[in-house]
């Protein structure tokens, strides 16, 4: 949590031997109230990114020392480390439809290509290369995936089919269900950080779903995000001292979205991104924004623990330019651009 200086603190720091010539304590920006939220305007601070050396849109994940490339139609999934090299199939009938890495496994979820039966996941240890499969509790065919501190979290059925949430800790090898949706809603969206798991949930309302931003409390419930105006949420990440989410107005444009993230109370507006794009990596949020004009590039935008909106990334075309969804695999970065002057596959690793 962010601390706030005080005139005590300043006298126990003066105590403590500071001088003149020492550095004043940093301070964060100051948000505003929820009804008139600070805007903040993103400044240039590009990662260092290198190509993949796949082709741009080829589902890619990459960690510390591997990359998982999936190929042959989703097929078949390539893990490669230097000259050690593992694969994962599909099997009949079935599909790579997540990748999910770690510092020391590979989550591979096979999904039914009819979408009848459970998906099929397989954990790949990269060090010793020995697999096991997760069966308990089965997962559900499609579903959002997500991969934190060694816990899997996924969808799953429950007692008369319910929609519900579970968690597999890798390290224990055990599973277990979670909350479930009540009857006539559901939910998507999961992402999953240190500082906590985010997910929308939604209900059958015609024409349009009426949509939550959540964050899961101790007892792994969704509670609704501060912040967000009534069933217009999207995406939404925890961050060290509130959250960042997405909401939707137009139900015609579902792909465009504006951006806003609360901090110890205050909020900040950070401006148009474009659904489905929000990714916790490293110690930051990031969130994909569309061209806003003919002579704009698309870029990867970055809100960071000091409360600071950042480009990490611009596309060499403007205008008609877009980008995938970024991955993240332990603090590191994955995404493809596509635009006229030629498109890309890149990562860069978020703490350098």
């Amino acid at each position: 949590m962010w601390a706030r200086t005080t005139l005590a603190l300043a006298l126990v720091v003066a105590l403590a031997g500071c001088s003149a010539d020492d550095p004043a304590p940093r301070s964060a920006p100051s948000g505003g109230p929820l009804e008139d939220p600070v805007a903040v305007e993103p400044t240039p601070a590009l990662l260092a990114w290198q190509d993949t050396g796949v082709a741009a849109g080829t589902p890619y994940a990459k960690g510390p020392e591997w990359d998982a490339s999936t190929v042959d139609g989703r097929s078949r999934v390539d893990l490669r480390s230097g000259d050690r090299t593992l694969s994962v199939a599909a099997g009949r009938g079935r599909t790579i439809s997540e990748v999910l890495m770690d510092a020391g496994r590979v989550v591979v979820v096979r999904q039914d290509t009819a979408e009848r039966a459970s998906s099929r996941v397989t954990v790949v240890d990269l060090a010793s290369g020995d697999r096991r499969e997760i069966t308990q509790p089965p997962a559900a065919s499609g579903g959002s995936w997500a991969l934190t501190g060694g816990d899997l979290h996924y969808s799953t059925y429950g007692d008369a089919r319910a929609y519900c949430l579970a968690t597999y800790a890798l390290d224990d090898d055990k599973g277990e269900d979670g909350w479930c949706a009540p009857a006539r809603t559901g939910f998507s969206g999961l992402t999953a950080s240190e500082h906590g798991i985010g997910v929308m949930t939604f209900d059958d309302a015609r024409p349009v779903a009426c949509r939550t931003a959540n964050l899961l409390d101790d007892a792994g419930t969704p509670q609704p995000v501060e912040g967000p105006a009534d069933c217009v949420a999207w995406d939404v990440a925890a961050t060290a001292d509130g959250a960042v989410w997405s909401e939707v107005t137009d139900p015609s444009r579902q792909e465009e979205a504006h951006f806003r993230a609360s901090a110890d109370g205050a909020f900040f507006d950070l401006g148009p991104g474009t659904t489905g794009s929000l990714v916790p990596c490293g110690d930051s949020v990031f969130f994909v924004r569309d061209p806003q004009d003919s002579d704009e590039p698309a870029r990867l935008v970055r809100w960071t623990p000091d409360r600071t909106l950042e480009v990490a990334y611009e596309s060499a075309s403007v205008g008609n330019a877009f980008l995938g969804e970024p991955a993240c695999a332990e603090g590191v970065l994955t995404l493809s651009a596509f635009g006229e002057e030629g498109d890309e596959s890149v990562w860069a690793s978020v703490a350098e």
